[in-house]
Parts: structure tokens; sequence; C-alpha cells
């Protein structure tokens, strides 16, 4: 009986440790089945949290090209003679604040704006100069915050505008280059000085050859070769009747010659330097003379004897001509000073001393009312002689303008230059803007001398290629 109770108990045990056996089995599947699945457990909602308020945008400006032109720097008028074209551009503000002062590039070059642009306002600018294509950049050092930074820039291939028809200039008469008529050959060097006879049918022209020669003028055919000079003959002038012809030379003495035949009539001896420049009065009775030893010298033509010397504290006399009705003597010298002499008075009409380009050759109008200028710089002053004022002042070569000469009528001038041109202007009474109609050209050398034919036919030209050419000048009904 003890035995089979203690079987039983023996049994009950090995029982319950089967049970606990199982049970922790089974527990450590249940464990291990939540570990790979991972929803053991589920996660223990949390509370929602409520989302946080977004900020209101902050108002920027917004700086726009609207559009970029080539122009006028004013485009509602004409532009002033030599005003010159560039770039406009127009920039709005279509941001919501206003624009603080900016930069704009314009083809490299940075210009600072100082406006201060409000929201939907614009501004135009101008900037000189322009490009075949055209970049402009807005705030380009980033100095204003946008609410828009890719609208800030524009290039552009821009067409020159033309200007309206009530800006063109009034139409000019057509430019005319012109060659010569005839081309005078014989000189041995330079030619210094040439001169119509007072009918217009006779040339003389001087030389460094020491001689002067006759042509006839309508052929250019050489009629006859006069020497007596030892030295360059450089200035010339025929009486007013045409019989006599006066030349001046580096010896410093003046010659009177009979036309007819050649002979020499007379020489006058006084001069102690170069006599460049005579010229005869009106009536024939003087001559005036002016040398580089700083004088100027009348002489009584019909026995050659002196009537007056100028000396009063001058340089080098240059340049010399009587008036049309010689009552004035005018003068360049050396040192650029112009002066007026009043000859039967004796007195100056005036002096000039600061014309601007260094004047050196000379001419009076036909109606006495102007001297024109030539200066060494190419320029042409109009000098009113009643109150001495400039009132013109024209660039009409680009180097020294030694000759000038009026048509008979005073409708037309003629200046010869070292820039081996002469060229024609339409001149105006009162002085005013002349018009450049023709241009003659040929010479291959510094044109020295030029005049025109008292018939107002022809022009002629002396040059240092040792030529003279003879030019047409146009009638009053053409040009």
């Amino acid at each position: 009986m003890k035995a089979s109770t203690t079987r039983i108990r023996t049994g009950t045990m090995a029982l319950k440790r089967s049970l606990f056996i199982l049970f922790l089995s089974v527990t450590v599947l249940l464990l291990t089945a939540c570990e790979f699945s991972g929803n053991w457990l589920p996660p223990t909602p949390s509370p929602t949290a409520p989302a946080a308020p977004s900020p209101s945008p902050r108002p920027l400006p917004d700086l726009v090209i609207t559009e970029i032109g080539i122009g006028y720097r004013d485009p509602t008028g004409c532009p002033a003679p030599g005003e010159t074209m560039g770039l406009r551009i127009w920039i709005e503000n279509q941001g919501q604040a206003p624009a603080d002062p900016f930069i704009v590039e314009v083809n490299d070059e940075l210009h600072p704006v100082q406006d201060i642009l409000m929201p939907g306002e614009s501004i135009s600018l101008w900037f000189s100069g322009f490009r075949d294509e055209n970049h402009v950049r807005i705030d380009s050092t980033s100095l204003i915050e946008e609410s828009n930074e890719q609208n800030n820039q524009m290039t552009r291939r821009l067409p020159i505008p033309t200007l309206p028809v009530a800006c063109l200039p009034e139409p000019t008469p057509e430019l005319i280059i012109q060659g010569p008529v005839h081309i005078l050959e014989g000189h041995d060097g330079r030619v210094t000085s040439v001169v119509f006879s007072p009918d217009g049918r006779l040339v003389a022209s001087g030389s460094v050859d020491n001689t002067m020669r006759l042509w006839r003028a309508s052929e250019g055919e050489l009629l006859r070769t006069m020497r007596g000079h030892p030295f360059p003959v450089i200035s010339l002038a025929f009486t007013p009747n045409g019989a006599m012809m006066a030349s001046g030379s580096t010896d410093g003495l003046i010659r009177l010659w009979r036309v007819s035949d050649g002979s020499l009539i007379n020489t006058l001896d006084g001069h102690a330097g170069w006599v460049q420049s005579l010229d005869f009065s009106n009536n024939g009775v003087e001559l005036a003379s002016g040398s580089s030893d700083y004088t100027v010298r009348l002489w009584r033509t019909a026995d050659g004897r002196p009537v007056s010397t100028i000396d009063e504290g001058m340089s080098s006399i240059e340049n010399l001509a009587f008036s049309g009705d010689s009552s004035l003597l005018a003068w360049v010298e050396s040192n650029g000073n112009v002066r007026v002499w009043q000859v039967r008075d004796e007195i100056w009409l005036n002096i000039w001393r600061e014309i601007p380009g260094r004047p050196a050759s000379l001419t009076f109008s036909p109606d006495n009312s102007f001297l024109v200028i030539g200066c060494e710089e190419g320029e042409i002053h109009w000098l009113r002689l009643e109150d001495g004022e400039i009132v013109n002042t024209l660039q009409a070569h680009t180097d020294r303008v030694v000759g000038l000469a009026f048509s008979p009528d005073g409708r037309y001038l003629v200046s010869g230059s070292w820039d081996q041109t002469l060229r024609l202007w339409e001149a105006s009474p009162d002085g005013s803007e002349p018009t450049l109609i023709r241009v003659y050209q040929g010479h291959e050398g510094p044109v020295n001398a030029v005049a025109y034919s008292p018939n107002g036919d022809l022009i002629a030209s002396a040059s240092d290629d040792g030529t003279i050419r003879l030019w047409e000048a146009p009638q009053n009904s053409d040009q």
C-alpha cells in the first residue's frame, strides 16, 4: 500500500514537471514568434500634435527690364549737330515693396541709379554708346532682395533708328570731285606763286628755279620764260591794267617787268629779307610789299620810289593784300598776328593777336565787309571788319591753308592747302556757313598759291610738284 502510494506520488510529480516544461516551451515559442513578427503588442497611439501656423510671405520688390532700345538722349526733339546715340533702358518695379537704389550693368559698365522705385513704378534710363549686341543686367551686385531674381537681365541686337523727316538736314548740292583742265609743266622746282593777268588771258608763275613764266590761260601754253632774279621768285602781282608785273625774291629785291616783251623796267631795293607778298592798289599807283625783315613797304609804281615803311614791332610778313577799294591793307605775320592798316590815315583799323589756328593767308571779300583768314591747322575764319568779330569758322582742310581767292562776283571762295587739294565754297553775303561744292585734286605735292580768274571761268594753283594747274570754275548757272 505504501509502495503504491509512493508510485502514485512519483507519477503525479512527473506529470507536473512535464506540464511545467510544456508551459515553458509554449511561452518560449510565443516570445520568439512575437520577436520575429514585431507585432506582439500594438503601439500605444500618441495624441495628434496641432500643425504650426505657416508664416505670411514678406513683400519684396521685383525689378524687371521691360525694354531696351537705341536712340538719342532727348527722344522728343531733334538731336544737336554732332550728338551721338546711346542705349535707353526701361525698368519697372513689378513687386510689392519699394526698390532701393541699385546698380545697372550696361555692356560691362556699372552705373548707379539713385532713384527709389515704388511698386508699379517705372523709370527710363539713357546711357551713351551701344554695341552690335547689347547686354543689360539690373542689380548685378545684389544690393536688393527681390521676389524674382531670374528676370534681371536682357541681351539683344538692336536696329539703329533713322531720324524723323523733320530732323533731316536740308539737302546740300552734290559734291563734285574734279581734275584739272590743263597741267602747265616747265619749271625745274617748286612753284611758289601764281596770278592771272587782269583780262584773264595770261597766267604768271614764279618758282624756286629763279624764273617766272607766262602762260596762255585758254590752252595752258607757255609763252615766255623770264629770268633776272639770281634767287627763288616767291611772289608776283600784275598792275590793274596788265602792262607790268612785279616779282619778289629771296634776295630782298622787287623787280618790275614789261609784260608785252618781258623786259626789266625797274628794281626796287629796300627790304633786308625775303619779299614774300606783293599787291598793287586798285589804281595801280602804289605797290605794297611784305617781307621777312618785319616790315611792310609802299612804293610808287611810276618810278619805284618808296612812299612809306610800316615798321612797328611786327614779325615776318607772310601774306599781304589790299582791299577792293585800296583803302585798307591787311597782312598776316609769322607769329599769327593779323593787322589791318588804314592807308590814307596811316593808322590801325584792327589788330588780332589771338586768332585760333595760327593764321597763314588772307583775302578781302569783294564788298570789303569781311577779311577771310586761312590757318595752319586747316581752319578758315570770317572776320567782320566793322567790329572785328569772328562771325564764322570753317574746318576746311586737313593742313595749312596757304591761298584764298574770291570769284569776281563774290559768290565763290577757293582755298588751297598743303593737303594737296583746292576746295571751292559757295559763300554767303553775311559770312554765315559756306557750302562745299567742289574738291579739286590732282597735285602730287602741297599747294602753295591759288588765284581766281577775273573772268570767273578758271582757277589756278601752284604746287611743290613743280606744276601749275588750271581748273574749271562753276558759272552762275551751275556748280
